[in-house]
C-alpha cells in the first residue's frame, strides 16, 4: 500500500466531496420514491411501501459488495469511484424518466440500480482513505468523512422534504435536481489524486457468499476484527430501523404528516455528524473501541426514551439528536478499527465483507419494522423501545469481546475520575506474574491504568455472581479453584503462557472474600513449582484534599506498589 508522509488534503476533501453529493443523492432519491409512491397509493400503504423500499435499497448491496471489493483490490481505487460516479448520472437519468411517467417499477427499478452504484462505490471510497492520509489520521478521517455523509442525509433529508412541499408535490424537479448533484459529484471524483493498484490475484467469484465466508475466516484470526465488522454492521441495523419507523412514529404518536415525519430525521442526523466529529477528536491518533462500548448503552436508554416521551414533540428532537450524537461516535471507532487492521491487499475485501453484514443489517430492519407493526401490531414507539432492550443485550456482548481494548480506555478516561492511581515502584516486566489480593474488583481492574495488555486470571468460583466474566470476557479468564494436581497446574501454566506469548502482563487475582488463604498459597506453591518469577500488588486507598473556586471535597486515590513478598 502506498501510504502517504502526510495527509493529501485536496484529495481528501475532494473524496470528502464526492462522498458528500453521492449521500446527499441516496437520500433524497430514496425519500423521493417513497412520498412519490404514497401519494399514489395512500398513506394507509406507507408501512409497506417503507418496508419494500428498504429492501429494495439493500438487495443490490447484498449481491455487489464481495465483486466491489475484489474490484477495489485488484484496481485503482479512484479509477472505480470515476467510473460509479459516471454511472450515477446514468441511474438518476432513468429514474427521472421513471418518475415523470408515475411508473411505480421504474421507481423501484431505479432505486435498485442506485444502490447497486453504491455498493460498487462503497469499498473504494473507504479503502482510499488510507492512501490519501497518514495513518495516524485516520480515526479522524473517519470522523470527518461520517460526519459530512450524515449532515448530507440531514441536507437530503431535508431537501426531499423541503423541494416536494414548496413545489406542491412535483417529483419530477426533485428528479432534476438529483442528475444534477451526480452530475457535481462526478467533477469532484476527476481532482482526487490517483492512486496506485494494489494487483490482487483475486478474482471476482459469483459465488459471492462463498468469499464472504473466506473473508470472515480470515477475520476471525486478527483479534477484535470479527467483532468491529459486527458492530459496524449492528450500527446500520439500528440506524435503519430509525430512518424507517420515524415516519410512522410521527404519523401515530406526534400527529405529522408523513413528509413531517420524514422532518424528524434531521435530528438523529444532526447528532451522528456531531457525535462523529466528537469520536475523532476523542480517539486523536489512536483508535478506540472502548468509546463504541460505552456509548452503546447510551443508545439503549435513548431508544427507551423515546417510548416514554412519545407524546412530547421536543422531548422526541431532544432524544433523536442524543441518539444520533451517541451513534456516531459508537460507529466511528469500529469503522477505523477495520480499516487500520485489515490486511492491505485484502482492506477491500473485509470492507465489503462489512458493508454486506451492514446491509443484512439494514434488510432485516426493514422486517422488523413490517413484522413489528403489521405481525405482532406494535406502535412506532413500541417499536423504538424493542430496539433499545435489543440494544443493551448486543452491547453487553460488544463490551465484553472488546474487553482487553474496553477496560484499559474505561479506566483511563472515566474510573480514573473516582479513583486516580498512582503508582510507587517500576512496572513488572510481561515475565512476571502479579499476584493481586483483593477485597474489590475495582482494583484488578485499575491495574488496565499502566499495564493495558493485561490478563486477568482468577479462581473459578469467585465469578459464579459475575456470570458476565465467565467466559464473554477475553482478559478475565477462569482457572481452577483448586491447584493441586499437575493436570489443573498444567492448564495454567498453558493460560500463563498464552498470554505471555501475545505480550501481556498475567495478573492473578484473588478475591479476599470469596477465597480461603489456603487457595493463596496453593497457588504460590504451584507458580514457584513452575518456575515463574511473581511479584505481589498492594493497593492503599486514601482520601486526598482538593479544592476548586472555594469548594473542598475529599478525592479517592489509591496507591499502587509491586513488591516481591
Amino acid at each position: 500500500m502506498d501510504t502517504p508522509l502526510r495527509t493529501d488534503s485536496r484529495s481528501f476533501a475532494l473524496l470528502n466531496a464526492t462522498q458528500f453529493l453521492g449521500a446527499l443523492n441516496d437520500n433524497i432519491f430514496k425519500l423521493l420514491v417513497i412520498y412519490l409512491l404514497i401519494n399514489l397509493k395512500g398513506p394507509a400503504s406507507a408501512n409497506t411501501i417503507l418496508s419494500l423500499a428498504g429492501a429494495i435499497f439493500v438487495i443490490p448491496f447484498l449481491l455487489f459488495s464481495s465483486s466491489a471489493g475484489v474490484l477495489a483490490d485488484r484496481l485503482s481505487k479512484r479509477t472505480i469511484i470515476v467510473y460509479t460516479k459516471i454511472l450515477e448520472v446514468l441511474i438518476m437519468s432513468f429514474g427521472l424518466i421513471a418518475v415523470i411517467y408515475e411508473s411505480e417499477i421504474g421507481a423501484y427499478t431505479a432505486l435498485f440500480f442506485m444502490a447497486a452504484q453504491s455498493a460498487l462505490f462503497g469499498p473504494s471510497k473507504y479503502g482510499i482513505i488510507p492512501e490519501i492520509v497518514g495513518g495516524k489520521m485516520v480515526s479522524k478521517a473517519n470522523g470527518i468523512m461520517t460526519s459530512f455523509t450524515y449532515l448530507a442525509i440531514i441536507l437530503g433529508t431535508f431537501l426531499a422534504s423541503f423541494i416536494v412541499d414548496i413545489t406542491n408535490k412535483n417529483f419530477v424537479i426533485e428528479a432534476l435536481f438529483c442528475v444534477g448533484v451526480a452530475a457535481v459529484g462526478l467533477l469532484t471524483s476527476l481532482g482526487i489524486r490517483p492512486t496506485a493498484a494494489q494487483n490482487s490475484p483475486k478474482k471476482i467469484n459469483p459465488f459471492f457468499l462463498y468469499e464472504i465466508y473466506q473473508t470472515v475466516r480470515m477475520s476471525w484470526n486478527i483479534p477484535h476484527l470479527l467483532p468491529a465488522i459486527f458492530g459496524s454492521s449492528f450500527f446500520l441495523f439500528i440506524g435503519a430501523f430509525t430512518q424507517l419507523n420515524i415516519i410512522p412514529f410521527g404519523m401515530q404518536s406526534l400527529g405529522l404528516s408523513e413528509v413531517g415525519g420524514g422532518y424528524l430525521f434531521l435530528a438523529t442526523a444532526v447528532g451522528i455528524a456531531i457525535g462523529a466529529i466528537l469520536a475523532g477528536m476523542l480517539s486523536k491518533d489512536k483508535v478506540e473501541p472502548g468509546i463504541s462500548c460505552i456509548c452503546g448503552f447510551f443508545i439503549a436508554i435513548f431508544f427507551m426514551g423515546l417510548y416514554f416521551f412519545s407524546w412530547s414533540l421536543t422531548m422526541t428532537i431532544i432524544l433523536l439528536g442524543l441518539l444520533g450524537m451517541f451513534g456516531g461516535a459508537f460507529l466511528i471507532p469500529f469503522d477505523s478499527f477495520i480499516q487500520v487492521n485489515s490486511p492491505d491487499e485484502k482492506r477491500g475485501q473485509v470492507i465489503a465483507a462489512s458493508n454486506f453484514f451492514s446491509f443484512i443489517g439494514v434488510l432485516l430492519a426493514a422486517f422488523a419494522l413490517y413484522f413489528l407493526a403489521e405481525d405482532l401490531g406494535f406502535s412506532a414507539a413500541s417499536g423504538f423501545f424493542f430496539m433499545g432492550v435489543l440494544m443493551f443485550f448486543v452491547n453487553i456482548v460488544l463490551a465484553g469481546r472488546f474487553s482487553s481494548l474496553f477496560f484499559p480506555f474505561f479506566v483511563k478516561k472515566i474510573l480514573k475520575r473516582f479513583r486516580k492511581p498512582i503508582l510507587t515502584s517500576a512496572l513488572p516486566p510481561p515475565s512476571t506474574i502479579i499476584i493481586l489480593q483483593s477485597n474489590s474488583w475495582w482494583d484488578a481492574i485499575l491495574l488496565f491504568f499502566f499495564l493495558p495488555n493485561l490478563k486477568i486470571l482468577t479462581p473459578g468460583r469467585i465469578c459464579r455472581n459475575f456470570p458476565y466474566f465467565n467466559g464473554l470476557v477475553d482478559c478475565i479468564q477462569l482457572v481452577p479453584l483448586q491447584i493441586n494436581s499437575l493436570r489443573r497446574q498444567d492448564k495454567l501454566q498453558e493460560r500463563i503462557k498464552e498470554a505471555q506469548e501475545n505480550n501481556s502482563t498475567v495478573c492473578l487475582f484473588i478475591h479476599r472474600n470469596a477465597t480461603s488463604e489456603e487457595v493463596l498459597n496453593s497457588y504460590k506453591k504451584a507458580l514457584q513449582t513452575m518456575r515463574i518469577p511473581t511479584l505481589f500488588a498492594h493497593g492503599k486507598k486514601e482520601k486526598i484534599p482538593k479544592s476548586f473556586l472555594g469548594l473542598s471535597w475529599q478525592k479517592r486515590h489509591i496507591t499502587i506498589q509491586f513488591t516481591q513478598d
